[in-house]
């Protein structure tokens, strides 16, 4: 499969003005993302404008620390390998666990009414972080950061000048598993949304649902080069958390807390 030729063309306009179309891909992500928790929060939800703007301020701070927190994981998971702790490129999941954790912290604090709805306040706004995703990985894809393995199957692409497997000395074509997440983002999204037994349960289907992916990614399409925590590569320990985070909160809901609903005692 060949590197699209346009995307090469669209990053040589882009770059006469300062951009690249992985930061615009990145930009129509926050963008999705903010317009989808509108429309959830307002359309579907029916919460008024201003618990709605609250949420939104919630969200844009919880997308700053998550950016910190991405770094910051990147750098610890490097220094496992190297022994030098710097900051320089981004890991999505350690992103989306500091991102969560504050999101959740401001809701407690900060919005008292909504304390006990943190999980289906999660529920609400987990299919916007996953079109979000989608499009940050399609921005991965025309930089060719994240790739993946070395392959001869159809599906190889063999990355240009100007891109980061190039950089790498890579001069044979890989998996596009930016591609391969994208199309598996835009899909579940709607399997989210529209699957009834998936979509009264979205986060914890959402932590399952994409911590297997990533750990089928990790493990048989990509190489971790950042270290070993725990003796294995960093995202396929954090992918397998993921899962049993998701498992654990479908467990609490599907069965603690609808007997603690119906006052049954639980256990």
């Amino acid at each position: 499969m060949k590197y699209p030729d346009f995307v090469v063309n669209i990053n040589e306009w882009l770059g006469k003005i300062g951009l690249d179309l992985y930061g615009v891909l990145l930009g129509v992500g926050i963008i999705v993302l903010v317009e989808y928790a509108i429309y959830a929060f307002e359309k579907k939800e029916r919460y008024p404008r201003a618990a709605t703007n609250k949420f939104l301020i919630f969200i844009a701070l919880s997308l700053a620390f998550a950016l910190l927190s991405a770094l910051l994981f990147d750098a610890v998971f490097h220094y496992f390998q190297t022994g030098v702790f710097a900051f320089g490129p981004i890991t999505y999941i350690g992103g989306f666990i500091g991102g969560v954790a504050v999101f959740a912290v401001l809701i407690y604090f900060f919005y008292p009414d909504e304390r006990k709805n943190i999980l289906r306040l999660l529920n609400i706004i987990i299919p916007g972080v996953v079109l979000a995703h989608a499009f940050g990985r399609l921005g991965c894809f025309t930089a060719g950061c994240c790739y993946g393995r070395e392959t001869d199957g159809v599906f190889g692409v063999l990355f240009p000048p100007g891109t980061n497997p190039y950089a790498d000395g890579i001069r044979v074509p890989i998996h596009p598993t930016q591609l391969y997440e994208a199309f598996f983002l835009f899909a579940f999204f709607f399997v989210l949304v529209y699957v009834p037994k998936v979509k009264k349960h979205k986060f914890a289907s959402y932590l399952i649902g994409y911590g297997v992916f990533r750990f089928v990614m990790e493990k048989f399409f990509r190489d971790d080069p950042r270290g070993l925590l725990f003796g294995f590569p960093p995202s396929l320990v954090l992918s397998f958390l993921m899962v049993l985070t998701g498992i654990a909160i479908l467990f609490y809901t599907l069965f603690f807390k609808k007997k603690r609903a119906s006052g049954a005692p639980a256990a």
